[in-house]
């Protein structure tokens, strides 16, 4: 009769061998400190509306586990291969609002991966390059002082007021709609010092009804 106890001792036994309880405890603890410098340049350079601790907390434990997915499947050939199955039929359905979200995210998986892989001095290095290079981004991108805006126009068929809006400066035609009566523009425009008041003097054109401006980063209308 098999003895359980001898088979599961034998299989710890084996597993512990494979993996070096040092190199687990260096490879999640540096995964750890590196995502929390990963969360301070999430917390510096975040330019949205509603900033969210959780998904703070997520980029963390995201390193962390990455970390220790890449710890067992480097010591197992037929794990690695099962987990590549696995994950691949994996879907998840939580939308990203922001689209540096999405950059902060594979930044904190690739973390994960390297420290699981053991490259320590690469893991360093590179998070405090990234760091640094997202810092910089957001520095230069705040001094341009440029806000991106929707702004959709309806206004009497014929009105030089078209003539007025394609001439903003960055001005992205999104829809334009026609009837035998009146216009509707949809576009987008990047206004200097973020102060959608310049539009103000488009009311003043004869024929304008209606202008509607809308923040990119909030969805308010002003």
């Amino acid at each position: 009769m098999i003895n359980i106890i001898d088979v599961i001792q034998g299989k710890f036994i084996q597993e512990f061998s494979a993996i070096a309880m040092s190199e687990i405890l260096v490879a999640i603890t540096l995964s750890f400190l590196l995502s929390l410098f990963i969360v301070f340049i999430y917390r510096v350079t975040y330019a949205g509306v509603n900033y969210s601790a959780s998904f703070a907390g997520c980029l963390i434990m995201l390193s962390m586990v990455t970390t220790l997915v890449i710890l067992v499947i480097s010591s197992n050939v037929v794990l690695s291969l099962g987990m590549v199955g696995a994950l691949s039929i994996v879907r998840f359905r939580t939308a990203v609002k922001e689209a540096t979200d999405t950059a902060f995210l594979f930044w904190a998986i690739a973390t994960g991966i390297i420290c699981g892989a053991g490259y320590v001095t690469v893991s360093i290095l590179a998070t405090l390059l990234l760091g640094l290079l997202f810092v910089l981004v957001h520095v230069v991108s705040k001094k341009q002082k440029f806000g991106s805006y929707m702004i959709v126009v309806r206004y009497d068929a014929g009105s030089p007021v078209e003539d007025k809006i394609l001439e903003l400066p960055g001005f992205v035609l999104k829809n334009k709609s026609m009837t035998p009566s009146f216009t509707e523009l949809v576009g987008e425009v990047r206004l200097k010092d973020n102060n959608p008041r310049s539009l103000n003097s488009l009311r003043r054109i004869e024929g304008v009804r209606e202008i509607n401006i809308m923040v990119s980063t909030s969805g308010s209308t002003l």
